[in-house]
């Protein structure tokens, strides 16, 4: 039944994404004909001519490009990934000849190097025609993820991601990819997702290459064997999880990690009298969005759902002061809106301090409401204080 709905689901997402597709005869000087690609557009491209959005790259486009180009749309429009362009490859016709892999030598064939030329000729045409951040993801299937894997092994990688869905890895890429991977010094992902069934990299990815990775802040790598899948259904299953695993820093904040996070800066500085070096919410989140403009190329000011959810947490713990430090964040990314001053006045009221609490809610009344906070609510809460400043 699982199985069912992740295929109904991943059916549903891919109709959105042809819906929405562009059909485009690319003309290559690489290859010296035209290729065929299909290209999603982020949903608010036009609304937004500032902003730049990262590309997926999607080989096996043909039968690939609706389920990633789906999946991408269904995340971000819930902000669980940036809206992020999305072209795919045909290689109905061309697959095997694109993929051939030299067996003595063990380098891709003339006509796959021209392949993987092509596919940076389309990337570099991307970023010229549209607004197209450096940051850029490629899919790959079986011997397509095979190929894409030996962008790796050029000194200066194009590929900030991959999301490899059952490769069916050469003897070259077996023998060098994870010390190639470690010799990476840039922001990189890598996402490998195999079947039960054929489990072939169970000796590749071991739990010593996992340990090897994790003081290495700036690759992360992950590979999962995909329980119940097949080599059809994998796909579906993969694709979700591949863009989840590589997202991740760009998810919306929860407050349990935020919890997770304290505790293990309290462990830190356990015994120490002297904690001025602890990492607070505040500088976490401003490290956030940091991370995802360099990291993703994507600038943006703080979602006011993350806003909330510090300001929720760090209420909740009766850190009065960094709330106010939230709220003056809040009002200065929001200066319409009266949710950063009602912050404020919260954390002045958490000091004991009711008139300069109420000075910053007679701010906020004379604002747009905003996060289920209104104006009757601002009132309700000066009323108070003021009773409170009577007593």
């Amino acid at each position: 039944m699982k199985k069912y709905l992740v295929l109904v689901t991943t059916l549903f997402i891919s109709q959105m994404a042809i819906s929405q597709a562009l059909y485009r005869a690319f003309p290559s000087d690489v290859l010296g004909e035209e290729r065929n690609v299909k290209i999603l557009k982020p949903r608010n491209y036009a609304a937004n001519p500032e902003k730049t959005y990262p590309l997926v790259i999607v080989l096996d486009g043909d039968f690939l490009f609706e389920p990633v180009a789906g999946t991408v749309d269904y995340l971000s429009y819930w902000d669980q990934m940036p809206e992020s362009f999305v072209i795919g490859i045909n290689q109905r016709e061309s697959r095997y000849d694109e993929t051939l892999i030299n067996r003595e030598s063990g380098f891709p064939e003339p006509q796959s190097l021209k392949f993987m030329d092509f596919v940076m000729e389309l990337r570099q045409t991307m970023i010229d025609e549209y607004r197209v951040a450096p940051f850029t993801v490629i899919v790959g299937k079986d011997i397509t993820a095979n190929l894409a894997s030996f962008y790796i092994m050029r000194n200066k990688m194009p590929i900030n991601a991959f999301i490899q869905i059952a490769p069916e890895y050469s003897t070259l890429i077996k023998e060098n990819l994870i010390n190639k991977l470690s010799q990476l010094e840039a922001y990189n992902y890598f996402y490998v997702a195999t079947t039960e069934k054929n489990n072939v990299l169970s000796d590749l990815f071991t739990k010593e290459t996992d340990s090897l990775f994790d003081t290495k802040k700036n690759l992360h790598l992950k590979h999962e064997t995909i329980t119940g899948a097949n080599k059809y259904t994998v796909a579906a299953h993969a694709i979700p999880r591949g863009l989840e695993f590589i997202f991740k820093e760009y998810q919306l904040i929860d407050e349990e990690q935020l919890l997770n996070e304290d505790l293990a800066e309290e462990v830190k500085f356990e015994g120490q009298e002297d904690k001025k070096g602890m990492v607070s919410v505040m500088d976490r989140i401003v490290e956030k969005y940091r991370m995802i403009k360099d990291v993703y190329g994507v600038e943006m000011k703080l979602r006011l759902v993350d806003l909330v959810t510090i300001s929720d947490y760090v209420a909740s713990k009766k850190d009065w002061e960094q709330l106010i430090d939230i709220g003056i964040l809040a009002d200065k990314e929001y200066p319409d809106l009266l949710y950063g001053h009602f912050i404020e006045g919260l954390g002045y009221e958490g000091l004991g301090r009711p008139s300069r609490a109420i000075k910053a809610l007679n701010i906020a009344y004379g604002l747009e409401p905003a996060v289920g906070i209104n104006k009757d609510d601002v009132l309700d809460k000066i009323e108070l204080l003021q009773i409170k400043e009577k007593e």
